[in-house]
């Protein structure tokens, strides 16, 4: 059977994705990888209803493929907004700097800008932690032979969110409100912790499973 052409939504992204552009950049790329996680999760947990056999955990493979396509549309829309904040960044530096004025109003833009991004990457992270521990509820009870599809999803969560704990730190670094810019980064380090707590988990699942 031949392989499936790709959506063309997808197409566009993955172009969008390569263009020699500022954005879409890594932030958005982080966001959609966290949407085919979610898209993963809405896979495993479909097959485990399906199957009789997993009967114990219909209910709750339901409940997980219901917040899964939640999480997908969320993160992808994510990835949209994204890339509209380095949009106002690349408008920022286009601004005149001749005067004094003009200087200090391009830098609040740029700063605004950087914010922005920070706040939608710190958002992205608590969607990345719910899909990675769906993930590994699919892992754990799901159908056994979709289990590195699940693990899968959760390497694809975890890696969203290195992705985008680096990001809130990069455009945070020069923030002149150090002690809101503290806090914002030490929120996403606790939210990354979590998400990495589960990848090990799911790795020594594996582990198990395939000796």
């Amino acid at each position: 059977m031949p392989t499936p052409r790709p959506r063309d939504a997808v197409t566009d992204w993955l172009a969008a994705l390569a263009a020699p552009t500022p954005a879409p950049a890594g932030g958005a790329a982080a966001a959609m990888a966290g949407a085919l996680g979610a898209s993963l999760v809405q896979m495993v947990a479909g097959l485990t209803g399906a199957r009789e056999r997993y009967v114990a955990v219909h209910q709750e493979a339901a409940d997980a493929l219901a917040r899964a396509r939640q999480l997908g549309d969320t993160m992808l829309a994510l990835a949209s907004r994204d890339a509209e904040a380095f949009d106002g960044f690349t408008r920022a530096l286009a601004l005149p700097a001749g005067t004094g004025e003009e200087r200090k109003a391009r830098e609040q833009a740029k700063a605004d800008a950087l914010r922005t991004g920070a706040v939608i990457q710190l958002e992205l992270l608590t969607h990345l932690g719910e899909a990675a521990e769906l993930a590994e509820a699919m892992a754990q009870r799901g159908m056994a032979s979709a289990l590195g599809d699940a693990a899968t999803a959760a390497f694809l969560a975890a890696a969203g969110a290195r992705s985008a704990y680096w990001a809130v730190r990069s455009n945070l670094h020069k923030a002149t409100d150090r002690h809101s810019a503290e806090r914002t980064v030490a929120e996403s380090r606790d939210r990354l912790e979590r998400i990495e707590g589960v990848e090990r988990r799911v790795r020594q699942l594996l582990a198990q499973r395939i000796p």
